[in-house]
């Protein structure tokens, strides 16, 4: 939908904008998806205790270059993945944080059934709001029948006492 509209516009103010806008964009969402991959295989790699094949790994990769390490050093949480998949790296990291995971996941469920207890409450508030309306509607409906009599009643009276006079 946005792209049917700026599209457009941009194209009519250079040809090359709205490639270049909307290329910026995924090319944001690319970043912050990697970050947030990075971040969660890191703490994967972290967590999971080491085999002697990979801290042996690790010492020859520290004979490498500075440059070397500086290239690399943004996928060395994901190399562990080229051997093992990456829903058994889960598996594991989540059998090890268990009881870390479930706390933190516990606030969540938490949350949640207390919001389903306030909408269950808005809902029975909502409700006795309804009748109460429909009661002061029926009130309502009782007071102007009675003043309507009333004056009905009253201008019969003065009718009356015209054709006496």
């Amino acid at each position: 939908m946005v792209t049917a509209i700026l599209g457009p516009i941009f194209f009519g103010i250079d040809e090359r904008l709205p490639f270049l806008f909307f290329g910026a964009i995924v090319f944001v969402w690319a970043v912050m998806l990697w970050f947030l991959m990075y971040m969660h295989a890191d703490r994967i790699q972290q967590s999971i205790a080491y085999t002697s094949s990979e801290s042996d790994e690790k010492d020859e990769g520290e004979n490498k270059s500075c440059i070397a390490e500086s290239v690399v050093e943004p996928f060395v949480p994901f190399l562990e993945t080229s051997s093992t998949p990456w829903h058994v790296l889960e598996q594991r990291y989540y059998s090890l944080n268990k009881d870390r995971l479930e706390e933190e996941l516990n606030s969540l469920k938490k949350a949640s059934v207390d919001i389903s207890l306030m909408e269950h409450r808005i809902r029975r508030i909502a409700a006795a709001l309804e009748v109460e309306k429909d009661q002061r509607r029926a009130l309502e409906d009782r007071m102007y029948a009675r003043v309507s009599t009333t004056e009905s009643e009253g201008t019969n009276a003065a009718s009356n006492l015209e054709e006496v006079i």
